[in-house]
């Protein structure tokens, strides 16, 4: 890692769908839900329209993790600004838990190492991230 690394910020888009993508299928979700508690409390067969509600949400878990991911990752860039570096190498941790390929986490993690003394550990995590795709600025 040359030089005096500085915590990086990455567009979410690059990431993950849009948040407002995620809400409309949520709702898609949550309006086959209510159709399906109608007839189920009528005593109407509803086992198609619970199956379906699965599918739904089963297809955008993955998506909500990676927006946690996101989000962690993001707290601890807030974190590692106000040189709370313990707190942030967790965040960066928690991120890479969720999304073991989110180059940025990887290499905002090396700096956090870094900042700490453990500059084998910070060049590990800076190889890492750049072989997930991270380019130095």
């Amino acid at each position: 890692m040359p030089g005096e690394q500085k915590i990086g910020r990455m567009d979410v888009a690059k990431k993950a769908l849009k948040i407002d993508e995620l809400s409309d299928r949520v709702k898609i979700a949550v309006e086959l839900y209510n159709g399906a508690q109608i007839k189920f409390d009528r005593g109407l067969d509803s086992l198609k329209e619970w199956e379906n509600i699965i599918k739904v949400l089963n297809s955008e878990v993955k998506h909500i993790w990676s927006f946690i991911a996101i989000a962690s990752h993001n707290m601890g860039v807030i974190h590692a600004q106000s040189e709370d570096l313990f707190k942030a190498k967790e965040l960066f941790e928690r991120a890479l838990e969720i999304d073991p390929d989110y180059a940025m986490a990887y290499f905002n993690l090396a700096v956090v190492h870094k900042k700490l003394g453990d500059k084998v550990k910070a060049k590990q995590l800076y190889q890492k991230a750049c072989s997930l795709g991270y380019e130095p600025k």
